[in-house]
């Protein structure tokens, strides 16, 4: 009976030390204890510390908690060259890039005539694939949308669409 009592507590104490480990894309792994995981980030604490310290889950790939639970973050994107520019991934929370290097900002527009069929949509997509071909262009793999404006055309006006992003990578 000692024995058994022995073990349970030694084995409680055991996974009371057990500790997280956050992998990031770039494959740097950093140990701590996870207290929170939204929709786009995660907070965690390093061993030893008190102090919550944010990573966007765009960076993160999984988090291996120490009950030995696996928890995927995101997909990695894999921008190998400008071609994969339809890759690239637009995100509108800031919270979502915490974590990644940024390569700088872009900002793109697109304009054109009236006609019935061009709408304030279709400049807009026209803009963000801009945005995308020059983050791959750059070799970034994630844009953080941070301002966007578009309208539609009409007989004597031209439509348009601007767009100012954050491009980054792992």
């Amino acid at each position: 009976m000692k024995r058994l009592l022995c073990f349970m507590l030694l084995f409680v104490s055991i996974s009371c030390f057990a500790q997280d480990e956050v992998v990031y894309h770039n494959g740097n792994v950093i140990k701590g204890k996870v207290s929170e995981v939204t929709d786009y980030y995660i907070k965690f604490r390093y061993e030893g510390e008190d102090v919550d310290n944010t990573i966007g889950r765009a960076a993160l790939s999984e988090v291996r908690f120490g009950s030995g639970r696996v928890q995927q973050m995101s997909q990695k994107v894999y921008v190998n060259s400008p071609d994969d520019w339809e890759k690239v991934r637009i995100v509108n929370d800031k919270n979502e890039v915490i974590g990644l290097k940024s390569l700088g900002q872009v900002e793109k527009h697109s304009s054109g005539t009236w006609s019935f069929s061009i709408t304030a949509g279709h400049f807009s997509e026209k803009t963000m694939k801009k945005i995308r071909k020059e983050a791959a262009k750059r070799g970034g793999c994630i844009v953080l949308l941070m301002s966007q404006q578009s309208q539609s055309g009409g007989f004597f006006q031209d439509g348009h669409a601007s767009m100012t992003g954050e491009i980054y990578t792992y």
